[in-house]
C-alpha cells in the first residue's frame, strides 16, 4: 500500500481525495466510495463532523480504509471532543496504523443547529498538533506505539488569500514548530489568488519545513458550487467559473474539466506538493477529473 508520506516524499503530484459521510452512510457504502477515490488518490481523507451531523466515527472508518489496502487521513478537529478524547483517538488511530493526522480547530455550529450542541475547543489547533507531536516523539503515551508503525505524520490547515506586501506567514511559521508535517489549504478556484499566496510561503522557505496541498471541488452542477460555496464559506469559488459551469450544455463535464484544467495549472506551481480533491455529488466525478488532467491512467 502506497502511503501518503511516500507520495509526498516523490517528485509526482500528490493527490488526495476527501469521503463525503453523513448519518446514513454504512460501512458497506464507505467502502465502496473509498475504493472509487482511492483508483486516483494516493490517500482517502476522512472528515470530522464536516457537516456538524453524527456519523461512523472517523477512526472506525480509517480501520475499514486500512482493511482494504487504503492509506486513511484521519481529520480530528477540536470542537467535538476534549483534549483527554483527542489524545485518545490520536493514539488508538496510530495503534491501527492510521498514522496520518489532519488536526484543525473546526468550524462553529451553524446557527439554528439541532439538537442544540456545544463546541468544546478544549484546546486549541496548534495545542492540538503540539500535543500530537508530542505523542508522536515518545514523550506521551509511551510504550503505546506499534512496533512496525512508520510514526504519526501530523498535518494540519491553513486559508490561501491575497495576501499584502510585506506579510509574513507567522501562524503558519507557528504550525511547523508546533510539530506540522503538511499543510493543507481550502478550496481554493482563484488560481491567481492561489500562486500569489503560495509565493509567500515559498519565499518564507517554510515549504522547506512542510509540504503544502492545495484543494479543488469538482462541481456537478452550477447549483452545487452554489450549495458548497455555502456551506463552506471558506472557500474560494469566483462567480465566473459557476457561470461557467451553469452556461454548459452538460454542466457535470464542464464541471470535470474545468477541475481537470486547474489541476494541470497546480501540478507546475512551484511549492505545491499535492492537491485534495473533493466533491458534493458521486465520487467518480473526482477519478473523471484527475484521469482527464492526464495525472493518472
Amino acid at each position: 500500500m502506497k502511503t501518503l508520506r511516500e507520495a509526498l516524499r516523490s517528485e509526482e503530484l500528490t493527490l488526495t481525495a476527501e469521503l463525503s459521510l453523513d448519518p446514513r452512510s454504512g460501512p458497506e457504502a464507505v467502502i465502496e466510495q473509498a475504493k472509487t477515490l482511492a483508483e486516483v488518490a494516493d490517500a482517502v481523507q476522512i472528515p470530522d463532523h464536516r457537516h456538524s451531523l453524527p456519523h461512523l466515527s472517523n477512526i472506525a472508518v480509517a480501520a475499514l480504509l486500512l482493511q482494504n489496502g487504503i492509506d486513511p487521513v484521519v481529520q480530528m478537529n477540536c470542537r467535538d471532543r476534549n483534549r483527554v478524547a483527542l489524545q485518545s483517538d490520536i493514539v488508538g488511530a496510530r495503534a491501527l496504523g492510521a498514522c496520518n493526522l489532519l488536526l484543525l480547530r473546526g468550524a462553529n455550529f451553524p446557527e439554528g443547529h439541532r439538537p442544540k450542541t456545544t463546541g468544546v475547543f478544549d484546546v486549541s489547533a496548534i495545542g492540538l498538533i503540539a500535543a500530537a507531536a508530542t505523542i508522536r516523539e515518545g514523550d506521551a503515551f509511551p510504550g503505546t506505539e506499534p512496533a512496525d508503525s512508520p510514526g504519526l505524520y501530523i498535518g494540519t490547515v491553513a486559508t490561501a488569500f491575497n495576501p499584502a506586501e510585506g506579510w509574513t506567514p507567522e501562524k503558519l511559521t507557528s504550525k511547523a514548530d508546533a510539530g506540522a508535517q503538511f499543510i493543507q489549504l481550502q478550496p481554493c478556484h482563484d488560481l491567481e489568488l492561489l500562486e500569489a499566496y503560495v509565493t509567500k510561503i515559498v519565499d518564507s522557505k517554510l515549504t522547506w519545513r512542510f509540504q503544502l496541498l492545495a484543494s479543488l471541488a469538482v462541481f456537478p452542477s452550477a447549483d452545487a458550487a452554489r450549495e458548497f460555496r455555502k456551506a463552506r464559506p471558506d472557500s474560494i469559488i469566483p462567480s465566473e467559473l459557476v457561470q461557467r459551469i451553469e452556461g454548459a450544455d452538460d454542466q457535470a463535464a464542464e464541471g470535470i474539466a474545468i477541475a481537470a484544467e486547474q489541476l494541470q495549472a497546480i501540478a507546475r506551481m512551484p511549492g505545491i506538493s499535492g492537491v485534495t480533491l473533493v466533491t458534493p455529488a458521486e465520487p467518480d466525478l473526482v477519478p473523471a477529473a484527475v484521469r482527464a488532467a492526464g495525472l493518472r491512467t
